[in-house]
């Protein structure tokens, strides 16, 4: 064990933040700007979120992904975006022939001949992931708490009641997992990682990178190609997308797709996480509702002056029945109800309650995307509430001409 850097998470909370506080202060003690710590402020949200703080997603769109030449790992052809993997490519050019012209230790483990070790990361795997791991510890909580639950109501009810005091460590909604600490940066596609190291490691990361005789030409590199570096995970590239007030050298690839600017990269290559999503929300739901529901149960009831065991089979739905039995706006509500759980919002109860209100008026007029755009952009952007649906769309109109601006 190290007297100065934390060698794993299993050591005691008191000298897990000690040694780590002497690990972020000792390696941001660089002089270089694009070493960033991304668990700082709003950088823990890099690459996930819009100008609005709105989660987002990579465009599954055809071209807007491409895969790493230089892997350490072909099997598994590591991606991130076009630009990233162009900028990326030219930058390992770089070290190569400054390692054969001696200008650089050419014995270093990871920086000598850069190979990618993790790029992208499919949000909808991880979601999907995340749901698993969420389902299993919800199973946990009702059987430690005797929950027993009937039908959809009953289990919506408990469901709630949970939420309500976990959701914002544990978002159950993709919007709400994509802004949680949960979703890696990976996701974003503008992330490379050129080891496989365990970012618990402390020590290891002082060995490999920081104590390299190579880390001042990493750094210097990396910010010569338009890339920061994690402080907390040094092996971790991400694509500097910055284009005010100086842009970043990632526009001299960004700019081979017509991606002149920090906004057409954010409208070319991502898109709205609550986009398509409230499709699948039902069917979510009633995944869960399955996967808590026990085939039957033993229920105590009184009955003729006795106390007797009753049977009870919880009531079984298919999507369909779902769907006939709830409307469209049982279910915004709960989305809504959910997404205020799952973020630090600033908005009394009143106030969430006029909001939930009039988006679902603005649901019955505009439809469900129109309502929830206007909804997301409220909630992650908290602005002063009078309680009007005329003060959302106004709001909302405000919002877009701020960000064209």
């Amino acid at each position: 064990m190290s007297i100065l850097y934390a060698s794993s998470n299993k050591e005691g909370s008191r000298d897990l933040f000690e040694k780590r506080t002497i690990y972020i202060n000792r390696i941001l003690e660089s002089d270089y700007t694009n070493l960033i710590d991304f668990n700082f402020g709003e950088k823990l949200l890099y690459g996930r979120v819009d100008r609005d703080f709105v989660p987002m997603i990579v465009k599954p769109v055809k071209g807007n992904l491409k895969n790493f030449k230089r892997t350490a790992k072909p099997a598994e052809a590591p991606q991130a975006l076009n630009f990233v993997v162009d900028a990326f490519e030219q930058m390992a050019r770089q070290f190569e022939k400054c390692a054969m012209l001696g200008k650089i230790d050419n014995s270093d483990r990871f920086l000598t001949n850069l190979k990618v070790y993790k790029g992208y990361q499919d949000q909808n795997v991880l979601y999907r992931n995340h749901l698993i791991t969420y389902s299993r510890s919800l199973n946990v909580i009702f059987k430690r708490n005797g929950i027993k639950i009937r039908n959809f109501d009953e289990f919506m009810k408990e469901l709630m009641v949970i939420l309500s005091s976990t959701a914002s460590r544990n978002a159950f909604t993709r919007p709400g997992y994509l802004k949680s600490k949960r979703c890696p940066i990976n996701c974003s596609g503008l992330a490379v990682e050129i080891a496989d190291l365990d970012a618990s490691n402390d020590e290891e990361k002082m060995k490999q990178f920081v104590n390299s005789r190579n880390w001042d030409f990493y750094l210097q590199t990396c910010s010569s190609y338009g890339f920061m570096v994690d402080a907390n995970v040094p092996w971790r590239m991400v694509a500097d997308i910055g284009s005010y007030p100086i842009k970043s050298a990632i526009f001299d690839f960004a700019t081979n797709y017509g991606l002149d600017e920090t906004t057409d990269i954010m409208v070319s290559s991502y898109m709205n996480a609550y986009a398509g999503y409230f499709i699948s929300f039902p069917g979510r739901l009633l995944t869960l509702y399955n996967s808590l529901k026990k085939k039957s149960f033993l229920e105590q009831v009184y009955e003729d002056g006795m106390t007797c065991s009753k049977k009870v089979v919880p009531a079984k739905y298919t999507l369909q029945t779902l769907r006939e039995q709830y409307t469209p706006e049982h279910f915004m509500r709960w989305y809504f109800d959910m997404r205020f759980m799952e973020e630090e919002s600033q908005f009394t109860d009143q106030q969430k309650l006029m909001i939930i209100d009039d988006s679902i008026e603005l649901f019955k007029v505009s439809g469900e995307f129109e309502a929830i755009r206007v909804f997301e952009t409220i909630l992650n952007k908290t602005l002063d509430y009078v309680g009007s649906l005329s003060y959302i769309n106004k709001s909302f109109r405000a919002l877009l001409a701020e960000e064209s601006e």
